[in-house]
């Protein structure tokens, strides 16, 4: 037992460890010194690997061993990918087989570290993750009031970010080192601290804090997803909510509806007073939500499908349009040199693999999406039911249309949620049994 013990207790600090990294991983590249930047921006992938490390030379718990297989199953199918990528450049087969594959550790971790007498860990958990959305859209707030020369507005290798800006404001990255992170963040928060509402609301004591943990963070969240002057970050905190909230209509659970009334009107009476009172934290979505605006992002949008009757089956080398791919891979830089981009997920898998890997990926996918699905329909307890609605919201998203293939935050994210959510299953089920047994 202590031995099991001490697996979990490092599973948990490999976790947060991660999670820190990517939260402040933008931070740390703009204040190091140049030389400290490309270790900074690889060391979550080093903890991954870490975390892959320990998963092999443990013993896993039955769940684990469940999602461990399916793991195995989709490398199996990516192979012929692998064998055509030593063949276009080795190094890709790394860097691919990376940004594919590498993060689903974090699922692993996460039933590793919170079995069901972990509870309070786990609780600890998501607290750490609601509070941290408190620092991180001040710091992006800050940011809105800070010249655009500070180096904190500047890109992580010190470049002016003025030509990003709009209606004269620049768009914020806050701890991250874009934008676009800065985005998945809070829409990952989103889902992460509604899932902790409900699992908080099963306290009879509620903290001293709970008001402010109640109104105060969504109101950050909100506030901060349209400080980014992105739709990312704005129809993700909508779409989660909405999406969460269908799920839980057609289980009829109308006491959830009710807990969540209050901060859902409340975030409607006040959204119009900040916008008045602080129009700077919208002046940039504003003027990027103008026609113009949209129908040279939705040109960007399409534009790498027209592609597409060029495509083959097993595409033009994994990993390649992702960030920091042209640093390893002479291929990736000669291809990125030549302007070659792909703006969407689809567009990038189908360019990277082929039809074979759009095939076996959102195959992939849609499976982790139909798993999460009924994992939330097994889930008996109100309370648990409303928090998983919350995650397969998330999941839902991410899983459909999510860039999970270029963006590592992002795919650590959606692991992480689905782990979680297979957490929440557990403890349920843990639970009904503990009250038959009591009975």
């Amino acid at each position: 037992m202590n031995r099991k013990i001490q697996q979990e207790a490092k599973a948990i600090k490999l976790i947060y460890a991660i999670l820190i990294t990517i939260v402040f991983e933008g931070l740390a590249r703009k204040a190091a010194p140049s030389f400290l930047s490309t270790p900074i921006f690889f060391f979550k992938d080093f903890l991954c690997l870490l975390g892959l490390y320990f998963i092999i030379n443990t013993k896993l718990s039955e769940i684990s061993l469940k999602i461990t297989r399916i793991f195995k199953l989709v490398i199996i199918f990516m192979f012929p990918l692998f064998l055509y990528n030593i063949i276009i450049d080795p190094i890709l087969l790394l860097w691919g087989g990376k940004l594919y594959l590498l993060y689903f550790v974090l699922a692993i971790l996460i039933t590793m570290a919170f079995p069901p007498r972990n509870k309070n860990k786990f609780t600890l958990f998501l607290n750490f993750i609601s509070f941290l959305i408190v620092p991180i859209v001040l710091i992006g707030l800050l940011e809105l009031n800070l010249p655009q020369s500070h180096w904190l507005n500047k890109s992580v290798d010190g470049e002016s970010l003025e030509h990003f800006s709009a209606a004269g404001k620049l768009r914020i990255s806050s701890t991250f080192s874009f934008t676009g992170q800065y985005s998945y963040f809070l829409v990952f928060g989103t889902a992460l601290f509604f899932t902790f509402f409900f699992l908080n609301n099963k306290n009879k004591i509620k903290p001293r804090y709970y008001m402010f943990f109640q109104f105060g963070i969504p109101i950050l969240l909100l506030i901060g997803a349209f400080s980014t002057g992105g739709r990312t970050a704005v129809l993700g905190f909508f779409s989660i909510i909405l999406i969460a909230f269908f799920f839980i209509a057609i289980n009829n659970s109308f006491f959830a509806i009710k807990k969540l009334i209050l901060p859902v009107l409340l975030l409607l009476f006040i959204f119009p007073i900040i916008k008045i009172w602080k129009p700077e934290y919208f002046a940039a979505y504003t003027e990027r939500s103008s026609g113009t605006k949209n129908n040279a992002i939705l040109d960007r949008v399409i534009e790498p499908f027209s592609q597409l009757t060029n495509s083959s089956l097993l595409g033009n080398g994994l990993g390649v349009m992702t960030n920091g791919s042209e640093k390893i891979s002479d291929y990736a830089k000669s291809i990125r040199s030549n302007g070659v981009w792909t703006e969407t997920d689809f567009a990038t898998i189908i360019w990277e693999g082929g039809f074979y890997l759009v095939i076996v990926w959102y195959g992939f996918r849609l499976f982790i999406i139909f798993f999460s699905y009924r994992l939330l329909r097994s889930i008996k307890d109100r309370n648990y039911y409303s928090a998983g609605a919350f995650l397969l919201a998330y999941i839902l998203v991410q899983g459909l249309i999510g860039t999970l293939t270029i963006q590592p935050p992002l795919a650590i994210y959606f692991w992480i949620c689905f782990g979680i959510i297979i957490c929440i299953q557990r403890f349920d089920e843990n639970d009904r049994k503990f009250l038959i047994r009591k009975a």
